[in-house]
């Protein structure tokens, strides 16, 4: 296996605070993980340390086997491709200029060849975003927006691909349509990390998981390692029931 993500021993403070605490992982190419946990466990955090959108004050990444602080931005862009959690914009742009943006480490976004623009296309016509190609991004809903922004990290067309609760504002459908993608994205060789919180979403499409707990890896590995009855409790506090959907065929889990 080829890994494409590599942190050993990661620290990350916010003043005197330790949010992400002794972080060791090994990502590789070609597999769909979830990043699970509770709420304030360090997901956002850990994504966008990878991201290099924050700094780390021990350890070490390394990004398809080079430490990841010497990527400048463009080296970084054609790499990764992060869609944040907030996708909130200020300014009135059109949805295509906004996934065309995507393509910023190929080549400046308004000046866009053929190429370019079939990349584009195909991006938002698998996100069905291809009906707001003229509309203004601060016309569309939260969902929407959320789509917009899949569109783009596709568009970026990397092999790392990193989510931020992409589908918390998604109705059931496009849940399903964007993990569908993604799932199909990481069986064609691509690397997708993504942060959800439901869990039976998670242990359905996501082939690894990765549970934070107080901004340390509490388990990671394959979804029957990970969502068991004992690390449901100790993670989250609840009881559940963990067991096998035959119609799914995937672990289903229900608080009690």
């Amino acid at each position: 296996m080829i890994e494409m993500i590599s942190i050993h021993n990661l620290y990350v403070n916010f003043g005197n605070r330790s949010i992400l605490k002794n972080i060791e992982l090994n990502i590789y190419r070609g597999k769909f993980y979830g990043l699970i946990g509770p709420n304030g466990s360090g997901k956002t955090t850990l994504l966008k340390t990878i991201a290099k959108l924050l700094p780390y004050q021990q350890g070490s990444i390394e990004i398809t086997e080079k430490k990841q602080k010497s990527f400048n931005q463009k080296e970084l862009a054609k790499t990764l491709s992060y869609v944040p959690q907030d996708t909130n914009i200020d300014f009135d742009f059109q949805v295509k200029d906004i996934v065309a943006m995507g393509r910023h480490a190929h080549q400046h976004y308004l000046n866009r060849n053929q190429s370019n623009e079939e990349i584009i296309r195909k991006a938002m016509i698998e996100t069905d975003t291809y009906r707001f190609y003229e509309h203004s991004i601060l016309n569309l809903s939260g969902g929407q927006r959320q789509l917009v922004f899949i569109a783009k990290a596709l568009a970026q067309d990397t092999p790392i691909i990193l989510l931020d609760e992409p589908i918390s504002a998604l109705d059931i459908y496009y849940q399903l349509r964007i993990l569908k993608l993604l799932q199909q994205l990481s069986k064609q060789g691509k690397t997708v990390v993504i942060v959800l919180h439901d869990l039976n979403l998670a242990a359905r499409f996501c082939e690894k998981l990765i549970l934070l707990k107080d901004g340390a890896v509490e388990v990671a590995g394959n979804c029957n390692a990970v969502l068991t009855q004992k690390t449901l409790k100790n993670t989250y506090q609840i009881d559940a029931s963990v067991r096998e959907d035959e119609i799914i065929d995937s672990l289903y889990i229900t608080p009690l």
